[in-house]
């Protein structure tokens, strides 16, 4: 089924017509808060090398939460482009209609570099627990076989009805409500239980806890909005929140924040201890293998059992 083969009456692109310029130009800028929110998680990864602090669980429906939200969006703003594509709409209108797309899509690429540069950054890195590198692996398949998976959910809705359309979208949009809540609680529970934010930057909530409720009240007053589509966003500002001020607690508030740098110094330290004892045992059993191969190894110069005989 077509795009064009949506019912488009005069209602349905009406309420994507008078877009505010001002409007648009606080969206653009929220865009590219988006992408910088993000920077000071990216550089924290990098510099530590570790995703201490970082929940798995966090990770997982963080990404996955992401996911079902972009899903929601696409084929939510589908019937804005079909108004576009029948002309009902200006140039700029249709822009400002797409908007939301390009925020969600940013976000949602975003969020899944986190999982992305764990992977990457603390493969190898001495002190990454190596337990824990094997679960975020396993997320890493996971959210893979997930993002193909909505692959063929916007291709099932497009080549179906408006109303089957609709359904998915709002299935996704209540999915991603529903992982935004549940993601939370581990981390919030990860980080109450070491005391201190580890690999989790506080600088990423300081600027998208804020953020998350500018994004919200844009996602929320643009023309032709669905509640599906910034529902998830507004949840995730209130969680964020409370995690933000755990982390502000144990890092600068509690005893001075002192107590956060011992214990996040001292649980890396460990981690370090155990890689390195693992790698030391490691290689004692390849000494010792390499050795008991020598030893069953017949020397070059040994004369073998067949000899030939002297000419004379």
């Amino acid at each position: 089924m077509s795009f064009e083969a949506f019912q488009l009456d005069k209602n349905t692109c009406e309420k994507y017509q008078g877009a505010s310029v001002s409007n648009f130009v606080f969206s653009i800028l929220i865009t590219l808060g988006i992408f910088l929110s993000y920077v000071p998680q990216y550089h924290r990864i990098y510099a530590k090398r570790t995703s201490e602090g970082l929940s798995t669980k966090f990770l997982l429906l963080g990404s996955c939460s992401s996911i079902f939200t972009f899903t929601n969006i696409i084929l939510i703003s589908s019937t804005a482009r079909s108004c576009c594509r029948a002309g009902a709409l200006s140039t700029f209108n249709c822009i400002n209609s797409q908007l939301n797309l390009v925020q969600i899509g940013l976000q949602c690429i975003c969020a899944i570099m986190i999982l992305v540069l764990v992977l990457v950054l603390t493969r190898d890195s001495i002190k990454q627990d190596k337990a824990e590198y094997r679960e975020n692996a396993k997320v890493g398949k996971f959210v893979m076989a997930h993002f193909l998976a909505s692959i063929v959910q916007i291709i099932v809705a497009f080549l179906s009805n408006d109303g089957v359309l609709v359904t998915i979208a709002n299935l996704n949009g209540l999915m991603s409500t529903t992982l935004t809540v549940i993601k939370y609680v581990p981390q919030i529970y990860t980080t109450y239980r070491l005391k201190h934010p580890g690999t989790l930057s506080v600088g990423m909530m300081c600027i998208q806890t804020p953020g998350g409720a500018l994004f919200t009240a844009t996602l929320f007053f643009t023309k032709g909005s669905h509640w599906s589509s910034w529902i998830s966003y507004f949840v995730a500002f209130i969680l964020q929140g409370i995690l933000l001020s755990m982390c502000l607690y144990f890092e600068y508030f509690r005893q001075g924040g002192l107590n956060a740098d011992t214990l996040e110094r001292l649980q890396v330290e460990q981690i370090m201890e155990t890689n390195m004892r693992e790698e030391e045992n490691d290689a004692f059993d390849v000494g010792n293998v390499q050795s008991l191969a020598k030893m069953h190894t017949p020397a070059s110069d040994e004369p073998t059992g067949d000899t030939s005989p002297l000419l004379g």
